[in-house]
């Protein structure tokens, strides 16, 4: 080995020894990550060319190798060993350079990166600090409407979150910051730096949380106002509806007043609702858009002007309703004073006509003739003293015909109580006239008594002046008597008429008053002289009866007018053929009555002549017995004719009642059948219903018309029988016919009627217990028992009237039942109906029978009473036993002296006797005027 590669080795070897030395002082000097950036970004550049210059220290590493490559090959071991050592040291050396170089420049370049990236984050975040500050250094802008207002609210609640969301990010930037700050320490980022940041982010956020209230504030601000706006509105729609149902509402004013009243000051109430709606748009104006504020003021003028309108519409209303209600209170006010009016005006004509009624119930004596003329005039002058009153009412009619409100029920009212008032005033003056025509009559009666018994007088004197026959003498003594009788009484009259100064002063007037009492002087004058004639001629006539001694040719006389009258009596007592022959034989019997009344005198004075003789005496009385007998025979007769008579014209005007309702009712059954036969009864289905509802009161009247025929039938004779049964006959085949008719009709009617079985049988169920309950309570009354009290018989009377009054109902639902049992197909195997028809017949026969009820219960009391009464006494039956000895007598005398007393052919009544029907005919009642 050369010295010049030993040379070459140590110099390459200190070369690169050197170059390390150099290099790591270099990376001594550089390795510091503390302090400015610039100062950083040097060591940076240092580190990097450091680096960059590693590929020459690796040369000077070759060249070493290079040169101990060739010690090795050709130095000694020692020099090996010594190569090896130095080789083996710089290769430490080395290593440890590259790999401080690289640590070094890694560490500066980290630092400087993280800064770097520090510094773009940081930038980033100043920028979004400046954009996020510029953003929120402008005042709020109005908006225009709430919308508006919540997008307002909605972008910055995006921007409030955009600054939140920045929160951590900034808490990585300081996170950075401090992590630099630890290893640069540059003032940049210390601590104040990053509290200068936080501050920055705090500000951003704060104002930003600061900014999303207010718009928060401002937004629920204008939505709560928007609310009380829409629900202030609502609620004036419901109070308008309920105004406008309140004045369509169906009830009083005096309600709808009250409820109007109830529905404004509900309306006024909320006026405080509309001010503080008003304090809340002024409020929203502030934070709104003029445009925005203009629309909150015209919504708010239109909310107060609907409220106003409102207002204006209950005041008008309430006006209306208090103007009605004022008519309406002085329309029932006047109701209520012409109601009491009409009520005191009713009041007293009740009063008055009672007073009216009780007058009239007086007897015709001359005591209570003045004191009805006194009633009636007294009512009559009422009567003209209310008639300003009456004319009171028209008025206050006719001022109430002046509002809206109906006033027919009172017109009814006026027009029923004028009605009612001309009607007792028309009564009254009548009565007062006719009782003050009576009353004068009955005055003046004594001196019209007086003029007629004056003339009664003389003719009476005029007739016994010369009589001599003994009939005529008693006739005269027992007129004479009367006339005295009668003297007696126009004597006490007379005297009653001249104390009555002031009463016919106060009927007659004073001057007719003066006339009356002259003309009284002089008949009680006259009265007095005539009176005296009369018994002087009594005395002479009963002078002229005491001196006459034929007795038995008196009575024969007597007793033969009798005969004579007994057998006129036989020969009217007959069966008539009619109401004219009836009443013809009625006048006969009258005639009898008045001829027996005048044998009456006879029989008296032929009493003076019997004397002492026993036989005179039995003859008189025998002869008066036999008049007594048929004087009563002859009332008998004359009021059984009177009766027949009026039961017969009643069976008469019935019959020509019933026939004309079946000519009028046929017509109208008929109308409901056109030409081809076939039923229609479209729109007049109520008319023909009524139609029907008249059938059973006429079937009653029917059988009561059918009653009274039975009864004139046993009154009748056998020539008037053929026309009254020929009548009945064609009267029941008039009504067949008819109701015939209307079963066709209604069958008709009810062709319409579903499920006609089941309403049948629920008829007939509901007849039969209304029949059973009829026929109990008719019974119950049939068999009263004992004296009933007047409050009873009332009761009892009452309940047999209601019973009549249900048979045309029960007659109608019979009527109903049996045609709905031919419609339902029962027809005329349904046993049950039959039954029914059979019980309804006995009901209405038995409550037909009843009559009066009274004279009912009197019957059954006077049989009561004969079934417990004693045996009768000895004079009762020997009286029984003489009186058919009596009329065997009486009948011996009737067949010894019947003569013919009266030709019939000479009668008008039988002669004017058309067919003996019930046509009218003429009538003369009087003697033949041939």
């Amino acid at each position: 080995m050369t010295q010049q590669e030993q040379k070459e080795f140590k110099e390459s070897l200190e070369a690169a020894l050197s170059w390390m030395q150099a290099v790591q002082e270099k990376l001594r000097i550089n390795d510091n990550t503390q302090g400015p950036r610039a100062a950083l970004e040097a060591r940076l550049r240092e580190t990097e060319k450091i680096l960059e210059s590693e590929h020459e220290g690796r040369v000077k590493m070759d060249m070493v190798l290079v040169a101990a490559d060739v010690l090795l090959q050709n130095g000694d071991e020692e020099t090996r060993n010594n190569t090896h050592v130095k080789l083996k040291d710089l290769k430490t050396l080395w290593e440890e350079t590259c790999t401080y170089i690289i640590h070094c420049h890694s560490r500066v370049e980290w630092v400087w990166l993280h800064w770097n990236e520090y510094l773009k984050a940081f930038e980033e975040f100043q920028m979004w600090l400046v954009r996020t500050q510029r953003s929120l250094e402008p005042e709020v802008e109005l908006q225009l409407g709430v919308k508006e207002k919540l997008w307002q609210v909605d972008h910055q609640s995006v921007l409030l979150s955009d600054v939140q969301s920045k929160a951590q990010l900034l808490e990585r930037l300081l996170d950075e910051a401090a992590s630099l700050h630890n290893r640069i320490q540059d003032p940049s980022v210390d601590q104040e730096a990053q509290e200068r940041m936080q501050e920055e982010y705090n500000s951003i956020r704060d104002r930003a949380e600061e900014r999303l209230s207010v718009l928060q504030k401002i937004a629920e601000e204008h939505q709560l106002y928007q609310s009380y706006v829409l629900k202030f509105q609502s609620w004036l729609l419901s109070k308008t509806k309920e105004l406008s149902t309140l004045t369509e509402a169906e009830d009083t004013a005096e309600n709808k007043f009250r409820a109007l009243q109830a529905l404004d000051d509900s309306v006024a109430s909320e006026e405080q609702t509309l001010l503080h709606i008003k304090a809340m748009a002024k409020a929203v104006q502030a934070n709104t858009s003029p445009r925005g504020a203009e629309v909150v003021v015209k919504e708010v003028e239109e909310v107060h002007a609907s409220w106003q309108r409102l207002r204006q519409d209950l005041s008008d209303t309430g006006e209306g309703l208090k103007s009605s209600l004022d008519s309406q209170n002085q329309y029932q006010s006047r109701c209520s004073r012409l109601g009491e009016d009409i009520g005191q005006l009713r009041a007293l004509l009740h009063s008055l006509n009672e007073d009216l009624e009780m007058a009239r119930e007086g007897e015709r004596i001359e005591e209570q003739m003045v004191g009805q003329w006194r009633t009636y005039t007294n009512v009559r002058d009422t009567l003209l003293a209310e008639e300003p009153q009456v004319e009171n009412l028209k008025s206050q009619l006719k001022e109430l015909f002046r509002f809206s409100q109906d006033s027919r029920h009172l017109s009814d009212d006026v027009l029923a109580v004028v009605k009612e008032y001309q009607s007792v005033k028309c009564c009254a003056t009548k009565l007062c006239g006719e009782s003050e025509m009576g009353l004068r009559q009955v005055l003046q009666d004594p001196l019209h008594g007086f003029s007629q018994w004056s003339q009664k007088v003389s003719q009476v004197l005029e007739a016994s002046a010369d009589v001599s026959e003994f009939s005529h003498i008693a006739m005269l003594v027992q007129n004479i008597e009367r006339l005295l009788r009668h003297s007696q009484q126009l004597q006490e009259r007379l005297s009653q008429m001249q104390v009555k100064r002031d009463l016919l002063g106060s009927v007659f007037g004073p001057d007719r008053a003066q006339s009356l009492l002259t003309e009284l002087s002089t008949a009680v004058r006259n009265r007095e002289l005539l009176h005296n004639q009369l018994l002087q001629r009594k005395g002479r006539l009963e002078g002229l009866i005491s001196q006459t001694k034929h007795f038995d040719d008196t009575y024969d006389s007597i007793r033969n007018k009798l005969t004579v009258l007994r057998e006129r009596l036989m020969s009217a007592d007959s069966l008539q053929p009619d109401i004219l022959a009836k009443k013809s034989q009625s006048d006969q019997l009258l005639v009898i009555k008045k001829d027996l009344e005048d044998c009456d005198a006879q029989i008296t004075a032929l009493e003076t002549l019997v004397s002492n003789s026993p036989t005179n005496k039995t003859q008189w009385q025998m002869l008066h017995g036999d008049w007594r007998v048929l004087y009563k025979a002859v009332r008998v007769k004359l009021n059984e004719s009177e009766q027949s008579i009026a039961e017969h014209e009643s069976f008469h005007d019935s019959l020509l009642n019933v026939q004309q309702w079946l000519m009028v009712m046929k017509q109208k059954l008929e109308s409901y059948r056109s030409l081809a036969g076939e039923w229609s009864v479209d729109n007049r289905q109520h008319e023909a219903e009524r139609a029907l509802g008249e059938f059973p009161e006429k079937e009653l009247q029917l059988h009561q018309t059918e009653v009274q025929g039975q009864r004139v039938l046993e009154r009748t004779s056998e020539e008037g029988r053929v026309h009254i049964l020929r009548d009945m006959k064609h009267l029941r085949e008039s009504w067949m016919a008819l109701h015939d008719l209307s079963l066709n009709l209604f069958r008709y009617t009810l062709q319409r009627w579903p499920d006609g079985g089941v309403a049948h049988h629920k008829g007939k169920r509901e007849f039969e217990a209304w029949l059973q309950k009829e026929n109990d309570t008719l019974s119950r009354i049939l068999n009263t028992k004992g004296p009933l009290s007047t409050k009873e018989l009332k009761i009892r009377q009452n309940t047999l009237k209601t019973l009549r009054s249900n048979v045309g109902w029960g007659q109608e639902q019979f009527l109903t039942l049996l045609l709905s049992g031919s419609a339902a197909g029962a027809g005329s195997e349904d046993v049950g109906l039959e039954e029914i028809r059979y019980r309804w017949m006995l009901y209405k026969s038995k409550l037909k029978d009843v009559g009066d009820l009274k004279a009912l219960l009197n019957v059954k009391r006077a049989q009561s009473g004969r079934g417990t009464s004693e045996t009768p006494g000895l004079l009762y039956r020997v009286c029984r036993v003489a009186l058919p000895l009596w009329l065997l007598l009486l009948a011996l005398l009737l067949f010894a002296f019947l003569l013919p007393w009266m030709d019939e052919g000479s009668s008008c009544s039988l002669s004017n006797n058309f067919a003996r029907s019930f046509n009218i005919m003429l009538r003369y009642d009087g003697p033949p005027p041939t």
